[in-house]
C-alpha cells in the first residue's frame, strides 16, 4: 500500500479495565496467527474454528442475556421503547442458549475489525460478529464492513463469507435511515464521535445501537475539558445513552473488555431541550493530540 493512500494518525488501542495480567484468548495452537499467504478457504476454516470455540464458551452463553436488548420492532417507536424498558427490568445477563430474536429488517455496520488473518483478537471479534448475525438472524449481505487496514485477502474472505465490504473510508460518518446496529470493537473515540455527529437527531439516534467501547468508560478516563472540546457528541450523548456492559471474562479479557451495548431511548431523546440538537458542526480534531483514527486520503 502506497504511503499516500491512507494517513495513519494513530493505531487503535484495546482499552483495559485493570492492570492484572491478561490471558491469551487463543488457548490452542490452531488459533495462532495465520500465514498471510494462505488462501481464502483456509482462513475461513480458521474463522469457523474460532466461532465454534466461542460458541461453546461460557462467555457466549452469558452474552445471550445482553442480546435480549435487541427486539424485532423499530426502536424509533414508543412501543419499542416501553418493550425494551420492561425487558431490561427483568433481564438476566446469564441468559440462555435458547434466546431467539429476529432482526431481519436491521442493517449491521462494522468498523475497525482489524487484520483478522494476523491478529488473534481481531479474529475473535470477527467470530463474534458472525455469531451475532446468526443469533439475531440479520442476513450477512446486510452487514457492511470496513477497515482501511484490510488486506486484499481479508477483503476477499469477507466477500466469500457473504458480508458486504464498503468501498471507501466513511470515517464513521454514516447516516442512518433504518434500524442499524454498529459493531465497533475497540475503535478510536473520534469514530464514535463522528457517527453521533452524522446522526445527531432524535429520529436517527433512536434507530441506532452501538456495540463498542463504553461511553461511560470514556468519560471516566478522559479529562472533561478534552472530552467537551474534541468529542462533544459523545459528551452530549451521555445524557441519554443507556449502556449494557458485556459480561466479564478472563479468557476473553483482551477481546471484549470495556465493551457495552449502547442504545438511545426515544423518550429520553425527546426530553432534552431543543438547543441540545443544535449541531456544532462537523468534528475537525485540530487540537487533538491522539486521534486514533485513519482518515480518508481526500482529507
Amino acid at each position: 500500500m502506497e504511503s499516500d493512500t491512507w494517513q495513519v494518525v494513530s493505531k487503535k488501542k484495546a482499552m483495559k479495565k485493570s492492570s492484572q495480567p491478561q490471558k491469551n484468548p487463543a488457548g490452542s495452537e490452531r488459533l495462532q496467527n495465520l500465514d498471510p499467504d494462505m488462501g481464502c478457504s483456509n482462513v475461513i476454516k480458521r474463522i469457523n474454528e474460532t466461532m465454534a470455540d466461542l460458541r461453546a464458551s461460557d462467555f457466549w452463553d452469558s452474552c445471550q442475556g445482553c442480546l435480549l436488548r435487541f427486539q424485532d420492532v423499530s426502536p424509533a417507536t414508543s412501543d419499542a421503547s416501553s418493550i425494551n424498558e420492561e425487558l431490561m427490568k427483568n433481564l438476566n445477563l446469564e441468559g440462555s442458549r435458547s434466546t431467539c430474536i429476529s432482526l431481519q429488517s436491521y442493517d449491521c455496520v462494522c468498523y475497525g475489525l482489524g487484520n483478522f488473518t494476523s491478529c488473534v483478537i481481531s479474529r475473535h471479534q470477527m467470530a463474534f460478529l458472525l455469531l451475532f448475525l446468526e443469533q439475531l438472524k440479520i442476513p450477512r449481505r446486510q452487514c457492511y464492513v470496513f477497515d482501511p487496514v484490510f488486506s486484499p485477502l481479508e477483503s476477499a474472505v469477507l466477500q466469500d463469507l457473504g458480508l458486504t465490504v464498503l468501498p471507501k473510508n466513511e470515517e464513521g460518518k454514516r447516516a442512518v435511515c433504518k434500524p442499524t446496529v454498529f459493531y465497533m470493537p475497540h475503535c478510536g473515540k473520534a469514530l464514535y464521535n463522528n457517527l453521533l455527529w452524522r446522526n445527531w437527531s432524535c429520529d436517527a439516534l433512536s434507530q441506532m445501537v452501538i456495540i463498542g467501547n463504553s461511553f461511560k468508560g470514556i468519560e471516566e478516563r478522559l479529562v472533561s475539558r478534552i472530552l467537551q472540546r474534541d468529542y462533544i457528541y459523545i459528551y452530549k450523548s451521555l445524557q441519554v445513552v443507556e449502556e449494557t456492559s458485556f459480561p466479564e471474562s478472563n479468557h476473553y479479557s483482551d477481546v471484549f473488555n470495556d465493551t457495552s451495548i449502547h442504545s438511545f431511548p426515544i423518550a429520553k431523546l425527546k426530553s432534552l431541550p431543543k438547543e441540545t440538537w443544535q449541531s456544532q458542526g462537523e468534528p475537525q480534531y485540530q487540537d487533538c493530540e491522539d486521534l486514533e483514527i485513519i482518515v480518508s486520503p481526500t482529507r
